[in-house]
């Protein structure tokens, strides 16, 4: 895993990445509402090691272009947003 550089401190990073996280299971429940599964399938939601790296890989990307900017929104939105973008590839 690509270790953190902390560019706006530990406090900053360790938001970002459980606002990250927290878009990234929203998205996949939207995902599995899609999709049919067994009882046994939904119980266990336990992460693929691609999606610690892709939830890393998020939270260092953010924290690292908005270093020292001022949010004008929650971060929560911030990130959704940012999060969004991303998985689209946009």
């Amino acid at each position: 895993m690509t270790t953190p550089a902390f560019p706006n401190g530990f406090s900053s990073w360790q938001k970002t990445h459980f606002e990250v996280v927290e878009v990234l299971c929203y998205i996949r429940g939207l995902d599995e509402t899609k999709q049919p599964k067994s009882f046994a399938e939904m119980i266990d939601r336990t992460a693929t090691e691609e999606m610690y790296e892709l939830a890393l890989s998020l939270t260092n990307k953010y924290e690292e272009q908005n270093e020292g900017i001022k949010r004008e929104r929650s971060l929560f939105d911030e990130i959704e947003e940012f999060v969004w973008t991303e998985v689209k590839g946009e």
